[in-house]
């Protein structure tokens, strides 16, 4: 019960960062959200790790147990959230949050190829409706969203409110394409976080700092390429200041996600956190709707993706 109310709670912080997120690559580029909310989550780790006296206990874990860490933190950090942060400044978190549900169906395939694990009715059927989901609210021709225009980029203050005479219209292809690909890598990490702390339950937010180091080591590494030294010299306070807020939610939510892996199943956290779909359309509507074109279509998707998500693990098989 209590890991299941933790993943709750993990999802609530999902969603308040990725309307966060929304804000910032209105007006930034995605590659520079990843690398802020990465960067900054390594200090908070660590200082959550040493309040809780498990920075103390980093000898309690395996090498294999890093190393599994440290991959988890590459495919979901650096990897997953470039992807997702693309997909959200192309067509918006509410419109990319049913998709994520995808790495449900996806964890079923690998486990009934790999593992030999059967396939009920009631999970294909589940698993048929968070694929429909996301194909409701694909629409036939992009319509015109309100929004910052990209040329302001860095240079406009994160406080400043849409114009209303600037527009552009919904990269639908490419949206899709990277929240699809977002999702693969969310639906990958789970199971390397599991099976790192499965025996060493109580050290799960060292866990998040191992893997929150790893990511930051590998972004701060290709700074020395010299064609990404650039990228570099485009940090500057406006753009720490539009992605904070973000970096300290998904820190939350990291958190309080390997608690909840520590404390329950994979199948049960991975449901749960697909909540943040709901979360993430109810606060879109509330603080970013002149940013999110919020249609019957989107709350269809969203509703359609987390009853399938329930379905999907209710009838899992044993």
């Amino acid at each position: 019960m209590l890991g299941a109310l933790i993943a709750v709670l993990s999802a609530l912080s999902f969603s308040l960062s990725d309307v966060s997120v929304r804000r910032g690559v209105a007006r930034i580029p995605a590659s520079l959200g990843a690398f802020v909310t990465i960067l900054l989550g390594v200090p908070l780790f660590a200082f959550a790790a040493l309040v809780t006296g498990q920075l103390l206990r980093a000898g309690d874990l395996s090498g294999s147990g890093y190393l599994l860490l440290a991959a988890a933190g590459i495919v979901h950090y650096v990897a997953g959230r470039f992807f997702n942060y693309s997909a959200i400044g192309a067509i918006g978190a509410a419109r990319s949050s049913p998709i994520q549900s995808l790495t449900l169906p996806y964890s079923v395939l690998v486990a009934y190829f790999t593992l030999d694990e059967g396939v009920t009715t009631g999970m294909a059927i589940g698993m048929g409706l968070i694929l429909l989901g996301p194909a409701i609210i694909v629409e036939r021709r992009s319509a015109p969203v309100q929004v910052l225009a990209p040329e302001l980029a860095i240079e406009t203050p994160p406080s400043e409110e849409p114009s209303a005479e600037e527009h552009f219209e919904l990269r639908q292809a490419e949206g899709y394409l990277f929240a699809f690909a977002g999702a693969i890598c969310y639906g990958s990490s789970p199971v390397l976080i599991r099976a790192a702390l499965e025996d060493a339950s109580g050290l799960s937010i060292l866990g998040g700092f191992v893997s929150y180091i790893a990511a930051a080591a590998l972004l701060l590494a290709t700074l020395l390429v010299p064609g990404r030294r650039y990228f570099a010299a485009a940090f500057s306070v406006p753009v720490f200041r539009a992605f904070a807020p973000a970096g300290f939610f998904v820190f939350m939510a990291q958190m309080l996600r390997f608690i909840a892996l520590s404390l329950a199943s994979v199948a049960v956290v991975a449901t749960l956190l697909r909540f943040a779909g709901l979360f993430t359309l109810m606060l879109s509507w509330w603080f970013n709707r002149s940013l999110e074109r919020i249609t019957w279509r989107v709350v269809a998707g969203v509703v359609m993706s987390l009853a399938g998500a329930v379905l999907l693990v209710l009838t899992r098989a044993d």
